[in-house]
């Protein structure tokens, strides 16, 4: 507004940016007393300026209608604008309906625009994990001829215009002519042109998607026990497949001693009338992995095959490398590899991996191969007699590959008690930590252990007694860390391997042949690790942590289970033990024990896997 009072009053309009204005509806002044006084502004000289500095006459328009000082008034002046572009409206006024007062007043004004530049993209701005072979639309901006797309990595370049671009007559564009990378953000804007108009651009908004860190070759997701979709039926085995409504020709098997999927039909099989797929042992975020069975007794390799037609190009979008995760059992043996259109690619990680119980990740580089069209992708296990079962996840391309973790050994920052078992002889288990020595109870035997020495529980009166040491009453974070060699597959006792009676913490056995950590307040905050096979003698590092925030449970070094609790660790004055539960006293570990800790702080995920004896 201009200044009250002032000889040439003013009102003006300023927008977020330059439109192309349609129609300015005008209500005049209408108070009770309009008929009167005459606040209401008659005539006028409507200027527009897209800068603030250079200003256009509006023709036609020089005069406001009046008001009747009525509530039903309901007649606004429809002023023409004609298309003008303009941020900056401004009314110069010259006179108002009463002629008496140097006052003057309006009701509302509204403004009405013609969309000239691009809106509404798709994808949003700021959506994530978009394909980088997408098409990417937006509403076009009324009366643009063609559009001029600037994208680029560079937010600054894409809204100064300084970007590479490409131009379209569509209001749409394939990514993929673009040749988009994974895990990346990228910028863009859409200019509308029409050369004949004035302006003749219309510059857009910047918007920005990122693309996603992986592209997914295989996830598993989407099998399940049913024609078409068995695992078997697109991972061809040994076995094959018989001919259905489906698949009019049947499949014979690859000549191998390969399985996919559960056996679901034999009365005999642990999975008997279940999963063909396996729902307990999979990826964080995962629902289900793949089984596969492998036995080499007729040959020396056993291989499943996926084929793809027409061909997957997996040397576009900056792909580096080809991730596998893959679970294994204790029992495992042989030489993993897999194969692209043939071309062989051993396992070169630890060979013992394939024995571990743990979702391993294995990094395939793919720079030195021909992969722009991939027709086959084989799994297989390599060595006369081999045999085992290892579980199949998350398959993908990626432009790097996720960190792989590194061991660290942990420091004894907040380490208050570890008993290391290896005391060889006697009742007393020492903790080179601190003074929460353990008292041995029963008769228990003193064996070799995966560190050194361990104890062998009989789950009949055998325990260690590690006490009440203030330092033991945690509540706030906690690590546990412990090796069994559990011998109680199928009992339903939540038997404990270390824990402060039943309400504090606890690593233990519980239900379902599964391990568990919990902590206790109000309740038990609980994450579980199923085993399905091999639950019995077999040495397998667990090691539960709670840092306010997250309860996770590790098995063997990787991360198998998380659940989100805020609050404290209930303190207890029951005594912490080794193989017994301190308050429910009937609930005692069978099997053995080797190298148990208690940290008063959360251990990293590397300090961890250095305790698992990777």
């Amino acid at each position: 507004f201009s200044a009250s009072p002032d000889m040439e009053p003013w009102i003006q309009f300023e927008f977020d940016d330059v439109k192309q204005l349609d129609t300015m509806k005008v209500w005049n002044s209408n108070s009770a007393a309009e008929m009167a006084i005459g606040w209401g502004v008659k005539e006028i000289e409507i200027v527009y300026s897209v800068d603030g500095e250079n200003w256009e006459v509006l023709a036609g328009a020089n005069q406001f209608s009046r008001a009747p000082g009525l509530p039903t008034y309901d007649q606004p002046d429809h002023i023409a604008f004609g298309a003008v572009a303009a941020k900056f409206v401004r009314l110069n006024i010259a006179s108002n309906w009463g002629g008496m007062l140097m006052s003057y007043s309006l009701s509302e004004v509204q403004f009405t625009m013609i969309p000239a530049a691009a809106r509404t993209p798709d994808p949003a701005n700021g959506s994530v994990d978009v394909n980088p072979n997408a098409t990417a639309s937006w509403r076009a901006g009324r009366g643009a001829e063609h559009h001029l797309i600037y994208m680029d990595t560079d937010a600054d370049a894409v809204a100064q215009g300084t970007a590479s671009s490409t131009t379209t007559t569509t209001n749409a564009l394939a990514l993929d002519t673009l040749a988009l990378d994974l895990d990346e953000t990228y910028y863009w804007r859409v200019d509308e042109v029409n050369e004949a108009a004035s302006p003749s651009t219309w510059e857009g908004t910047v918007w920005n998607f990122s693309t996603p860190a992986t592209q997914s070759v295989d996830d598993f997701e989407g099998y399940d026990n049913l024609s078409p979709d068995r695992p078997f039926q697109t991972w061809l085995d040994g076995f094959g497949y018989s001919e259905d409504e489906y698949f009019p020709v049947g499949y014979a098997g690859n000549g191998t001693g390969s399985g996919v999927g559960h056996d679901i039909w034999s009365l005999s099989s642990p999975y008997y009338d279940g999963d063909i797929m396996e729902t307990d042992r999979t990826r964080p975020g995962s629902s289900q992995s793949m089984p596969f069975y492998y036995t080499n007794t007729g040959g020396v390799a056993s291989q499943i095959d996926r084929h793809w037609s027409p061909p997957q190009d997996w040397s576009g979008h900056g792909i580096q490398t080809l991730v596998l995760y893959f679970y294994g059992e204790t029992a495992n043996t042989g030489q993993l590899y897999l194969k692209i259109n043939n071309t062989k690619i051993p396992y070169d990680g630890d060979a013992s991996n394939l024995t571990k119980a743990r979702w391993n990740p294995w990094h395939v580089d793919l720079s030195s191969l021909s992969v722009s069209s991939v027709t086959t992708l084989s799994i297989g296990v390599d060595g006369a007699g081999a045999s085992g079962m290892i579980l199949l996840d998350d398959i993908g391309l990626y432009r790097s590959a996720p960190a792989m973790v590194t061991p660290v050994a942990p420091s004894t920052e907040g380490l208050i008690a570890h008993w290391a078992l290896d005391d060889g002889a006697g009742a007393t288990a020492t903790d080179s930590a601190g003074n929460n020595y353990g008292t041995i109870e029963g008769i228990v035997q003193w064996i070799t252990g995966p560190l050194g020495g361990a104890l062998k529980f009989d789950a009949l009166n055998t325990y260690v007694d590690c006490g009440t040491g203030g330092a033991l009453d945690i509540t706030d974070v906690i690590t546990l860390s412990v090796w069994v060699n559990p011998m109680d597959a199928g009992n339903g006792e939540h038997n404990p391997y270390v824990g402060k009676g039943d309400h504090a913490y606890a690593i233990k056995h519980a239900a379902g042949n599964s391990f568990e950590f919990y902590i206790h307040e109000n309740g038990w905050h609980t994450v579980n690790a199923p085993v399905t096979n091999g639950f019995n003698d077999n040495w397998y590092h667990l090691a539960g942590t709670y840092d306010g925030a997250q309860v996770k449970l590790y098995v063997n070094g990787a991360l198998s289970a998380t659940l989100d609790y805020a609050g404290a660790i209930a303190s207890s004055a029951d005594a912490v033990n080794l193989g017994r539960n301190s308050e429910v006293t009937d609930r005692l570990f069978e099997g053995s024990m080797d190298d148990a800790r208690i940290y008063h702080r959360v251990l990293s995920e590397a300090e961890i896997l250095y305790l698992s004896n990777e």
